[in-house]
């Protein structure tokens, strides 16, 4: 934005002192005064980008310094089975906020790591919370159906698992695994 409005105040001030003041003003003279002022202001900026590469390009053109984002940390997630005789069930949900619709899902896997059944559905819900509950309910109602007694339940919302351990709901505990998984 810097660099838009200062080529057009540099480009309409040059005009008017060819129009008004009878100036000889050379194009390249006014180029050099946009890129001299867009360096200069660019070295005060503070703060990270949030440009486009489009953008990028742009005040690389003009010599801007430019602070990009950092890189997004990367996490190793690696699925473990569960423990023998037990099954697993991933689930996870989501949701779009402008069309209020969203849809769960969940993979079920023994402890050999073979894939025994899956799930998923969309649905009208009110958030995505509401998405990732209705994801557990079904992984245990069909748990229940198949008549698996053992289960290892895995989400990744903490705002879930802090509502199934609400006193409010029924006591209950965690414990944080090697995996750094909640269960």
């Amino acid at each position: 934005m810097v660099a838009f409005t200062t080529a057009l105040w540099f480009i309409w001030n040059s005009r008017n002192k060819v129009r008004f003041d009878g100036v000889v003003v050379h194009a390249t003279n006014v180029f050099g005064m946009i890129v001299g002022h867009i360096q200069a202001s660019s070295c005060l900026v503070t703060g990270v980008m949030h440009n486009s590469i489009l953008n990028l390009r742009v005040l690389k053109c003009f010599g801007a310094s430019c602070n990009p984002r950092n890189a997004p940390t990367v996490f190793e997630v690696i699925w473990r089975p569960p423990p023998s005789g037990w099954v697993k069930v991933n689930t996870d949900g989501a949701w779009r906020r402008g069309l209020g619709v969203g849809g769960y899902g969940g993979v079920f896997r023994n402890d050999q790591r073979c894939f025994i059944g899956a799930f998923s559905s969309s649905l009208d819900i009110p958030s995505s919370v509401a998405a990732v509950v209705m994801a557990v309910i079904k992984a245990i109602e069909l748990a229940w159906v198949r008549d698996w007694n053992y289960v290892w339940l895995e989400v990744d919302s903490q705002i879930l698992l802090d509502l199934l351990c609400s006193p409010m709901l029924a006591p209950c505990t965690t414990k944080k695994n090697s995996f750094g998984f909640t269960s």
